[in-house]
């Protein structure tokens, strides 16, 4: 066997062979003895074989064109000028399983977010400018995350502790229900515990913010052991600067628009309604003069594109609309 504990190319092509379900019986066996003979070689296996399951179900989850994508990587590289370069692989599988990793991993890149695997706690994090990511738990439970927002949670041990922390940024939980196990959100100082099934939170520098829609949530301060019931319509709002944890009614009737891009306003100001825009569209948009920065709106608005949306503005409040480049001007005509 220890032929087979130094020729890695060897062996990393069985288990490719294997994972991939086309490695002979005799191949199968040898495998079987490689795995069984040092508690470090079955390590090994396991590793590919978590790198496969993990992107497998990316590929399925996110409906990748998997075979596309690696067709792309591949004619990339067989462009770069450096082609000539790169070490040949006598084994076809194994180039083509690590091709699937590169593969996947620019899939990953392009779509704005990103996850990093480290023993079982799984971190998913958004950049700035990404649109709503939907995110499936293991449990089945079902989170929107808005852009730059990170989440952690244990992959092995979720369904039997389901702890979710949302480490900076505005997520949306929808919960399957599982009355053996309650669904937790990890805050920081504070803990969210969900008794119903739809809310809402978000945690800043300055601020943690929970509104429930459906069901009931109880937030829980570590230190102090203060709680507060929140239910549909409630907002639980804790000052991280002062430590004060208050129940409200919720003021925000736009809070989810940064999903839905459904907005109310009633005699909002034009800058707290472009502020808004921004936040949900992901671009910027200023206001050039003074009297139109102190007007106010009263529209409904539900538009996908911003454009339709500040279209709406520029005939309600009878103003001009212009773009360069990624930011909108607001100007009187």
């Amino acid at each position: 066997m220890k032929n087979f504990e130094t020729n890695e190319t060897l062996i990393f092509g069985l288990i490719i062979d294997d994972l991939d379900k086309t490695i002979t019986p005799a191949n199968k066996e040898l495998l079987k003895q490689w795995r069984a003979a040092d508690p470090a070689n079955e390590k090994t296996y396991q590793e590919f074989l978590n790198v496969q399951v993990n992107l497998d179900k990316l590929v399925e989850r996110l409906d990748i064109d998997a075979q596309q994508s690696w067709e792309s990587l591949d004619k990339k590289i067989e462009n770069s000028p450096a082609s000539e370069e790169l070490p040949l692989f006598k084994e076809e599988k194994q180039s083509n399983y690590w091709l699937k990793i590169a593969a996947s991993l620019l899939i990953l890149c392009s779509i704005g977010y990103y996850f990093v695997q480290k023993n079982q706690d799984v971190v998913i994090s958004t950049d700035q400018q990404t649109g709503v990511t939907n995110i499936v738990l293991p449990d089945g439970t079902a989170v929107k995350l808005n852009a730059a927002t990170t989440i952690s949670y244990n992959k092995s041990s979720f369904k039997s502790d389901r702890r979710l922390e949302l480490l900076k940024g505005e997520a949306f939980v929808q919960v399957v229900e599982d009355k053996r196990v309650q669904f937790r959100v990890d805050l920081g100082e504070l803990e969210a515990k969900d008794i119903g099934t739809r809310f809402n939170i978000s945690k800043n520098e300055d601020k943690i913010a929970v509104i429930v829609e459906e069901g009931k949530v109880a937030l829980r301060h570590h230190s102090s052991s203060k709680e507060v019931l929140l239910t549909p319509g409630k907002m639980g709002l804790y000052n991280l600067a002062t430590k004060e944890l208050i129940a409200t009614d919720n003021p925000d009737r736009n809070y989810k628009a940064w999903i839905d891009k459904n907005f109310v306003f009633t005699a909002v100001p034009i800058g707290e309604v472009t502020s808004q825009l921004e936040k949900a569209y992901n671009s910027r948009i200023d206001i050039k003069g003074d009297q139109l920065k102190k007007r106010k709106l009263t529209a409904s608005l539900k538009y996908q594109t911003l454009d339709s949306a500040l279209a709406v503005i520029s005939a309600s409040l009878q103003c001009k609309v212009t773009k360069f480049e990624n930011t909108y001007t607001l100007s009187d005509n």
